[in-house]
């Protein structure tokens, strides 16, 4: 065996990380005895062929696909690779029917078509386009026609659940959806919403996006519109601290109450929209389909990170390399262009700037992590 020999792990595209492999595959260092001079390995390892070998040396697979602590301690470091699933972003689509979604775009010339008329098709532009790399679910509020705020306009009904491949499903709901809503509950709905994903028991990361024409008028069940601030405000912040960021896209709303209330919301989701102009906007302002498409591709963007978990510690966590289409990247404490650790375990990696760029590129979605034996540095 080499003096530096080394666990290979190889990693498939993770939109926001990796999750442990089906099945793994260890390595015997030297080949056994026998007619063809090949050896077992034990556990679910296969042993390497060695050439007029005569002795065996096996590497011993634990429970969680890693190396078992005594082989790593003994010194033993053999070829170990597993497949792990991408682990695409879970993200709701909270989207707001209520009936001033009919009227046209917030200074726009008469005869300009209505907000729906723009939020419908970008939407269903960026669900689309997004639908490999993002699990998509849909929530509508406020539900019914009834009286505004009325008691069970929103409810635990999602129309569509989060699922892979979930695109069309999400584009035919939100195409069935009439914007007659009375009243704009945001406050119930992102609490029901956080209701929901609190349900899902996978490990995806997950996120709600908030498409709303401006602020919301009810307090649970009671038409206030001061109250109704508070309360969205104070529901999105919970959903943030409860691992739920929400990105914030206001539809053609030029309103100064409005403009306030969902800059505090977007602040408080968590992802608020980047600009150096401290009086921009922090929520997303889609004002047109274009508008709409672009701040949907930015936020779908946000969420798409480089996290990998890793199924054991690394034999030396000092020595690991991490090969982006074919080439090292550096490790990067300022988490500004390489990769580091994201845990104090030293299970889950993330790689940051254009390292992560080309892994998010449709042709390149493979990352190549190397393990060094114990007192070996890995190779370059």
């Amino acid at each position: 065996m080499n003096n530096r020999s080394i666990l290979s792990v190889l990693g498939v595209l993770a939109l926001v990380g990796c999750s442990s492999p089906a099945s793994t595959t260890g390595s015997g260092v030297r080949g056994g005895t026998g007619a063809d001079g090949s050896g077992a390995g034990t556990g679910n390892g296969s042993g390497n062929s060695s050439a007029g070998g005569n002795t065996s040396t096996t590497l011993n697979v634990s429970d969680d696909g890693g190396p078992e602590a005594g082989d790593v301690m003994n010194g033993v470091c053999a070829n170990q690779s597993f497949n792990l699933q991408r682990k695409p972003a879970e993200i709701l689509l909270v989207l707001d029917r209520s009936a001033s979604m009919n009227d046209p775009p917030d200074g726009a010339p008469s005869g300009t078509g209505s907000k729906w008329s723009l939020v419908v098709p970008g939407i269903d532009q960026v669900v689309m386009a997004t639908s490999a790399s993002v699990s998509w679910g849909l929530k509508v509020f406020p539900e019914g026609d009834g009286a505004e705020c009325a008691a069970g306009s929103v409810t635990s009904m999602i129309p569509v659940p989060i699922a892979a491949m979930n695109a069309t499903a999400v584009v035919n709901g939100v195409m069935a959806t009439t914007p007659q809503g009375n009243g704009t509950p945001t406050g119930d709905a992102i609490n029901a919403a956080v209701t929901y994903l609190q349900t899902l028991t996978d490990t995806n990361p997950k996120f709600i996006l908030l498409a709303t024409d401006g602020e919301p008028s009810c307090n649970g069940t009671t038409k206030d519109t001061t109250g109704a601030r508070t309360q969205a405000v104070t529901s999105i912040t919970a959903a943030a601290t409860a691992g739920f960021k929400t990105a914030v896209v206001g539809v053609a709303t030029d309103k100064a109450s409005d403009t306030q209330t969902l800059n505090d919301m977007a602040v408080a989701g968590g992802m608020a929209r980047a600009d150096t102009n401290p009086l921009a906007t922090k929520f997303y302002l889609a004002s047109t389909e274009d508008e709409l498409v672009t701040s949907l591709e930015t936020i779908t963007g946000q969420v798409a990170s480089c996290v990998f978990d890793l199924t054991a510690v690394p034999p030396d966590p000092t020595n690991i390399a991490v090969h982006v289409n074919n080439t090292k990247a550096p490790q990067d404490t300022t988490h500004m262009n390489g990769w580091d650790y994201t845990g104090a375990d030293d299970k889950q990696i993330q790689i940051y700037g254009s390292w992560c760029d080309q892994i998010t590129a449709a042709n390149a979605n493979t990352v190549n992590f190397v393990f060094g034996c114990v007192g070996q540095p890995p190779p370059a």
